[in-house]
């Protein structure tokens, strides 16, 4: 279980035994919020923090990367992108020792309370990140060995939680195993984030949450759809399909 090391910004305040960062006056101002993780990180893990909290008051938001300073030895930085030897994912640009040197497919300002962003550094030492689950590829390459995740709560982002979950080695890495969910009320009932939760709880169909998400999908709107849909508009294979498909019908004549 990794946690947010105690040396971090000015305006942090770490609560929950140092796995919930909360940038304090988050309204008055919108920096010095930086975080790191208390230990190198290790190869192959992925190392996820949640959203908690947003304020709408600024256009920028959450940063997260990597650095090769040791937190303990490091005063007075206001900004993860000020980091010598780092590399910070903000916005959608990638930003190496402070300079940005391309574009990603996450963005960092557009993100919101629930969602769940990932870090990881691979074997052959290059950085990915992950959001909601789904890892977005390589985003730097020829990491030092040694680097300790950098999470920066600037602007709207002011609070964020460690998700430390139950995990498995699957091809090298580190993902975590959602837990059985008890998707209690009807299944027509449920909001989109159930739905979201629903479909990522069903094996290999964690990558078409997002879609779910993006097209506002409610429990209502799910019980429209068929093998049909599913494998036309969200481009499951037939076998997925069929499983959501069941697994829906099973909790619907469960509730009943």
């Amino acid at each position: 279980m990794w946690k947010f090391h105690r040396s971090c910004g000015n305006n942090i305040s770490l609560e929950n035994n140092c796995t919930t960062a909360k940038r304090l006056n988050p309204t008055e101002t919108d920096g010095d919020g930086i975080c790191f993780t208390n230990t190198p990180l290790v190869n192959g893990t992925v190392y996820e923090i949640q959203v908690d909290e947003l304020v709408i008051k600024w256009i920028t938001s959450l940063g997260l990367g990597v650095t090769t300073n040791i937190p303990s030895d490091l005063t007075e930085i206001e900004w993860g992108v000020d980091l010598k030897e780092s590399w910070i994912l903000l916005g959608t640009f990638l930003f190496k020792n402070g300079k940005s040197i391309g574009s990603y497919s996450i963005n960092m300002y557009t993100v919101q309370v629930g969602d769940k962003l990932g870090i990881m550094k691979a074997s052959d030492n290059t950085l990915h990140f992950h959001l909601n689950g789904i890892d977005h590829g390589t985003a730097f390459s020829n990491l030092p060995e040694v680097v300790y995740g950098v999470v920066d709560l600037g602007g709207r982002c002011c609070q964020v939680s460690i998700v430390n979950k139950e995990s498995a080695t699957v091809a090298g890495a580190q993902v975590a195993i959602k837990k059985s969910s008890n998707f209690s009320g009807r299944p027509a009932d449920w909001n989109v984030q159930t739905v979201c939760e629903f479909i990522e709880s069903i094996p290999d169909c964690a990558p078409y949450v997002e879609k779910f998400r993006s097209e506002h999908v409610n429990g209502a709107a799910l019980l429209e759809l068929d093998k049909k849909d599913l494998k036309e508009f969200f481009k499951m294979p037939l076998g997925l399909a069929v499983n959501v498909c069941s697994h829906l019908k099973k909790y619907e004549e469960k509730n009943k």
